[in-house]
Order: C-alpha cells, then sequence, then structure tokens
C-alpha cells in the first residue's frame, strides 16, 4: 500500500496559488478538519490530498451571504 503523500501550508499556496496566510487560516478552523502536529511553540498542519481538494472547492466569494 502507498504511502499517502503529505502537504506543508507553503505546499498547498503553491500548488493552489493563494498566500500561506489563506491555507493556514483554512487550516486553523476546526470544521475542516485539517489534522496538525503540535510543538512547544508552533502548529505544523499536515494536509492530505483530500484536504487540498477540499480547499479549491471552497466558497471564494466576498462578503456575508444574502439572507434567503
Amino acid at each position: 500500500m502507498p504511502k499517502p503523500k503529505i502537504y506543508t501550508n507553503e505546499d498547498v499556496a503553491e500548488l493552489c496559488g493563494c498566500s500561506v496566510e489563506t491555507a493556514k487560516k483554512y487550516a486553523q478552523k476546526p470544521q475542516h478538519e485539517i489534522s496538525f502536529l503540535n510543538t512547544k511553540t508552533r502548529r505544523f498542519y499536515v494536509w492530505f490530498d483530500e484536504d487540498i481538494e477540499r480547499f479549491k472547492s471552497r466558497n471564494t466569494s466576498r462578503g456575508r451571504p444574502k439572507k434567503a
């Protein structure tokens, strides 16, 4: 069984054409369920292929959605 490919915030930003800060803010939200490794001073977010696909298909429209 092949090992899954693991990506960092910097890798995701380069693949998706966005800033590292955007990828980091997305990963920090618990509803997106991005895994992380915790050290004393920093969290390292661990992205997999399915996480990147969800990130690419996110809603990128600006502002609050209108009420129905």
